[in-house]
């Protein structure tokens, strides 16, 4: 259940109506859909080079990953990586229609806003301002998430964000919700694999982290508006496993889970191998990344 914001249905009676056959969609809302996947399909597809300039959506990022974006270092991505970048936005497309129809009070998406920080404008795009039953205006974020990130970092709520949050998703709500002047309201998470949908409420006593964010994007800022600042990359980690509840070194040398995913990783790390996890006795071990491979097995 979408707490706070459902006006009629919630979403879980919505679809399940919709799954029974009892459901009519609005053609305007199916024509903002279908103009929400063409617009997904042209920005993933073509991938134009745009105008660096410091965004919401980034700027929680890891400062290395922006100051090689703000230095014109060319992010190089898999080819499996457009798929799941358009998958993504298409199914935030869907979910933007399901919240419509299921009579969530939607009074604002797609919007653009800016803020002034440091002397620089930050500018973005939210995705949706909700009214509340309280009646209460609050800044809204859609994601989309692999099942493993949905159910070990999305269903630990706020608190688990606020242990790990490698895309700066908390920044991005706080320099939004701020822009606009209203509460952060916190994320709509979707499932891409089971489909489930999951709210994570921003908690409602947030003037001590809002502050905390706001003055680090304002540090943010100044390091990258100058043209001094040096990139600092990860250090690779030693690779560990426990026998015996003794924690004991393979001798290898892995990435962080951050460079693992980063479009940056063959610039900063171009010899770094992808192996199958020496650790892992899976019958079909993860894949990580290492900087040194010296042992390839226990």
């Amino acid at each position: 259940m979408i707490s706070k914001m459902l006006t009629s249905l919630s979403i879980q009676d919505f679809l399940d109506k919709a799954s029974r056959g009892e459901l009519d969609v609005s053609p305007a809302s199916l024509d903002e859909f279908m103009q929400d996947c063409r617009d997904a399909a042209s920005k993933q597809l073509k991938r134009e080079k745009r105008e660096w300039y410091i965004r919401m959506s980034g700027l929680g990022r890891p400062m290395c990953q922006q100051l090689l974006d703000r230095d014109g270092v060319k992010e190089d991505m898999e080819y499996n990586a457009v798929f799941r970048f358009l998958f993504g936005d298409m199914t935030e497309a869907a979910l933007m229609l399901v919240l419509k129809e299921a009579g969530v009070d939607v009074t604002a998406a797609q919007e653009k806003c800016s803020l002034h920080l440091n002397g620089y404008v930050v500018r973005g795009t939210l995705d949706l301002i909700i009214r509340g039953s309280d009646g209460i205006e609050r800044v809204w974020d859609i994601k989309s998430a692999s099942d493993w990130a949905f159910k070990n970092k999305y269903k630990g709520g706020y608190e688990k964000l606020l242990e790990e949050d490698p895309f700066g998703y908390i920044m991005q709500g706080y320099l939004y919700s701020e822009a606009m002047g209203m509460p952060f309201g916190g994320w709509l998470v979707v499932n891409k694999s089971s489909g489930e949908i999951l709210e994570v409420p921003a908690p409602d006593w947030q003037d001590s982290d809002r502050k905390k964010y706001l003055a680090d994007a304002e540090q943010r800022i100044k390091v990258l508006l100058n043209p001094d600042s040096k990139v600092v990359k990860f250090e690779p980690e030693d690779e560990t496993y426990r026998r015996q509840g003794e924690v004991i070194k393979t001798g290898n040398k892995v990435l962080p889970r951050n460079c693992g995913f980063c479009g940056y990783r063959a610039h900063c790390w171009p010899d770094a191998i992808l192996h199958d996890k020496v650790t892992s006795q899976a019958k079909s071990p993860p894949r990580v990344w290492y900087t040194k491979l010296k042992k390839k097995e226990l």
